[in-house]
């Protein structure tokens, strides 16, 4: 017969519960915040400040900003992560045909979610130099541009090729910062930076030969 299990007491329930008011009170605050003046000009400091919660409460939910962001949008990265999880298992499309719609798919949300992403990107970049500037949002999809790209290599619709290189140099083009350069500096639409991408990473990589320099 199972030994009972000792009920939890009290005082360790409310502690639970307070740390997820707790949670929930801070991203309230901070997607508050974000909207009304901006990621860049948000302060940690000031999202614990107009939260009511502790400096030492609000580093132990969130590291910095970027974690912050990525909880905001938390729920539409794993419906992210699902759709593309479903291109990687579907036997039926060719490896570049799949990697044109992760593609897409990764510019779609980086348009949805472009000042979380770029904070995140910038959040990344500080707390892992020198050895990479990718969070493992990026380092997730990188993953499987890779295996994509391989993929496409064994099955003769590409030459071989510099698979690394090339799954970086196409996270590169979309990469918050820079796409975020591209479609409010320079004024280029999403539909003209996937064509842009469709021709560079789709089209060119099927028809012309790629010779690796090591």
């Amino acid at each position: 017969m199972p030994t009972p299990q000792p009920a939890e007491p009290a005082a360790k329930r409310r502690q639970r519960s307070d740390a997820r008011e707790n949670r929930q009170q801070l991203l309230a605050v901070a997607k508050q915040l974000f909207a009304a003046q901006g990621i860049d000009s948000t302060s940690m400091h000031e999202i614990g400040r107009t939260a009511g919660v502790g400096q030492a409460t609000l580093y132990r939910h969130f590291a910095d900003k970027g974690e912050i962001c990525l909880a905001l949008i938390k729920e539409d990265l794993a419906a992210f992560r699902e759709r593309v999880g479903a291109l990687m298992t579907d036997a039926q499309a060719a490896p570049l045909a799949r990697l044109e719609l992760l593609i897409i798919e990764k510019i779609g949300v980086t348009e949805g979610h472009l000042p979380l992403l770029a904070a995140m990107q910038d959040a990344a970049a500080v707390s892992r130099l020198p050895r990479s500037f990718r969070g493992p949002f990026d380092t997730w999809v990188h993953e499987h541009v890779v295996a994509l790209l391989e993929q496409a290599v064994v099955q003769g619709q590409v030459a071989p090729l510099d698979i690394l290189f090339t799954a970086d140099a196409i996270l590169g083009a979309v990469a918050p910062r820079h796409y975020r350069y591209q479609r409010y500096d320079l004024g280029y639409s999403s539909e003209r930076i996937i064509a842009g991408m469709r021709y560079l990473f789709i089209e060119r990589l099927r028809h012309t030969p790629y010779r690796a320099i090591r």
